[in-house]
């Protein structure tokens, strides 16, 4: 429990360095939608949440590798709490493994139905958040003219894969402190208690890009945040199993991460300025804590038993 009180701490420690940073640069570093969309045209390259894009972008508004050390701050953490533990030689070893797409106590086999229960529930979990969402007439499920999803598939888990939140945060979150909660609570536990961290550590996000002010402090402590958390635990839910099915292996997390951020829009493209809304994140919440919930009902055994620690 004390490496990952001591995650948790340094996780918000690294994303406090960015306003530090943007100060002692003079300031106006910190208007990433703005370099962005200056960088997207002035490059041709578009404004995605690709990690690839993302560094090509950076090279072209430096102000944005800021963003980048945002998103990197739970792998920063993790790599820190490891670092600074007398024990991080095995534990450095332990986290390396996870690494590999299939995990130290996995099989191929296993590996590649963690897989694809992740992709199936995340899917779901899209598909629902069109059904009970007002924007489904925009979907990617069925706009005219436009592929269907399996057509569309090896792209979207392409782009899953690179997303740069998904790569950047799933090497704390899942990689490091999932399993050291597990070695105190079930899976299960740990998944929430490691998705409720994940979900306040954006409450940073929420106060520098104006959400608490558009929305209000009543609407979002009331209504917006809980419906976000609801996301963030059925999300650490999902990826956690599947990490677990495939024998610890963090790429089922990433790739969990990555679909759940939807920059393909399969769940219908959402303006920033409404995704960012208390309607927008029940609805989405909601549908990823049905999908999660599948994850709980049909493999009880893993998700509710101790697990022996490494």
């Amino acid at each position: 429990m004390q490496k990952f009180f001591a995650f948790c701490f340094l996780s918000f420690a690294w994303l406090g360095l960015i306003p530090v940073i943007d100060m002692l640069a003079g300031g106006g570093f910190m208007d990433f939608d703005r370099m962005g969309e200056a960088a997207a045209a002035q490059t041709g390259i578009a404004w995605t949440s690709s990690l690839i894009d993302m560094v090509r972008l950076a090279r072209v508004e430096p102000g944005l590798w800021l963003l980048l050390l945002g998103s990197a701050a739970p792998l920063l953490a993790a790599l820190t709490t490891l670092m600074l533990w007398p024990d991080r030689a095995g534990a450095m070893r332990a986290w390396l493994r996870r690494l590999w797409p299939v995990g130290a106590a996995g099989t191929t086999r296993s590996a590649l139905m963690a897989y694809g229960g992740v992709i199936a529930l995340c899917l779901i979990g899209l598909a629902m958040t069109v059904i009970l969402g007002p924007h489904s007439v925009t979907s990617m499920l069925g706009r005219p003219g436009e592929k269907g999803v399996l057509a569309i598939l090896p792209a979207v888990l392409i782009s899953a894969l690179l997303d740069q939140g998904a790569l950047l945060e799933e090497g704390g979150w899942r990689g490091f402190a999932s399993p050291q909660l597990e070695m105190s609570f079930s899976p299960a536990m740990a998944a929430v208690l490691v998705g409720l961290a994940w979900g306040f550590w954006h409450l940073p996000r929420d106060v520098t890009t104006g959400v608490i002010e558009r929305l209000g402090v009543l609407d979002y402590v009331l209504a917006y945040l809980p419906s976000f958390l609801l996301g963030t635990i059925a999300v650490s839910i999902i990826a956690s199993w599947g990490m677990m099915r495939s024998g610890g292996s963090l790429w089922p997390a990433i790739l969990a991460h990555g679909l759940c951020n939807d920059a393909f829009g399969l769940a219908g493209r959402v303006p920033v300025i409404e995704a960012l809304t208390p309607g927008h994140q029940l609805t989405q919440g909601v549908s990823m804590m049905l999908a999660a919930g599948l994850v709980l009902t049909l493999d009880r055994k893993l998700m509710f038993s101790r697990q022996k620690p490494e």
